[in-house]
């Protein structure tokens, strides 16, 4: 078991400040620091220092954070385990992004949830930034992403390579014949917010082509995957997507991609969950069903 004095360090690495982790702990803000102090004193490091009368964590409490995750993670998924073997049910909490439930994986989620009905289910639908957070705080046990991650903090298993490709409604016209990414500077674009997977991947793009937002006419933020595609089809401007995102309205002729002669680029969709977790196996099932679910669904496009 963890010592109560760890769970105090965590509160205070969340909150960043002593009096709002003493009441959200509801004990007195000199136990908190007597915890903390219990907790250097233990380890022979300073865990918190002040930059201009701001809390932050030095190098040392930067370690006991990563490994003090971990340890509670591994602790309440054992007692969740615990409670399973008891028959008095067990809970899974998890998150997939935007893009990921606009995309057919969304029929191996609803699988997954239809195995866990004997328990409780709690499904989040954020970027990929806000669920890798949510890991950390230990609110979700794993999360479905197609944005980038800390690969030495997290475990994953790929579920799926998914191309990235840029799209327009099918009235919008472009302002000049486009072979090459170069060409779609003057357009319109349209991004999603900040934290977003599928944000993050363009810009790596732009990026490794010298280019910028500011290279484009202009740029409109949307946060919500259904309003963006509604743009489009109302001739509002370009924006890049995961295919299998867009998968019916391209069929539809709705949108249409824009075919580039140097731009080929795909992604991961990865199963992402707290490094070195006793319950890997658990979690590579997790994998497993998904993969049956999309290989059954592929079958039955097959026969129709």
């Amino acid at each position: 078991m963890l010592d109560y004095r760890v769970y105090t360090f965590l509160e205070v690495c969340k909150t960043m400040n002593y009096t709002k982790a003493s009441q959200v702990l509801n004990i007195t803000q000199p136990n908190v620091t007597q915890h903390i102090r219990w907790l250097e004193e233990r380890y022979g490091k300073k865990l918190f220092s002040y930059e201009k009368r701001r809390l932050v964590l030095t190098s040392a409490g930067e370690l006991l954070k990563k490994s003090a995750i971990s340890m509670a993670y591994e602790e309440r998924l054992l007692a969740e385990q615990m409670e399973k073997l008891s028959d008095s049910g067990g809970k899974m909490a998890f998150g997939i992004t935007k893009s990921v439930n606009e995309s057919a994986m969304k029929c191996r989620i609803i699988e997954l949830i239809q195995t866990r009905m004997c328990g409780n289910v709690y499904f989040y639908v954020d970027n990929t930034a806000r669920l890798i957070k949510k890991m950390m705080d230990q609110d979700i046990d794993f999360a479905i992403v197609e944005g980038n991650f800390d690969q030495g903090q997290f475990d994953h298993i790929v579920l799926s390579r998914e191309p990235f490709i840029p799209v327009r409604g099918r009235e919008y016209r472009l302002r000049r014949p486009v072979k090459s990414l170069e060409d779609l500077c003057g357009e319109r674009l349209i991004i999603r917010e900040e934290g977003s997977g599928t944000r993050n991947i363009l810009e790596s793009i732009l990026l490794s082509r010298n280019l910028s937002y500011g290279n484009f006419e202009s740029i409109m933020e949307i946060g919500d995957i259904s309003a963006i595609k509604m743009l489009l089809m109302e001739g509002c401007g370009i924006t890049f997507m995961y295919a299998t995102a867009i998968e019916k309205e391209l069929e539809d002729g709705k949108l249409v991609e824009i075919p580039l002669n140097n731009l080929d680029v795909c992604h991961d969709f990865s199963l992402v969950w707290p490094r070195n977790s006793a319950f890997r196996h658990m979690f590579e099932a997790l994998a497993q069903n998904f993969t049956r679910c999309r290989e059954g669904a592929g079958q039955e496009g097959l026969r129709q």
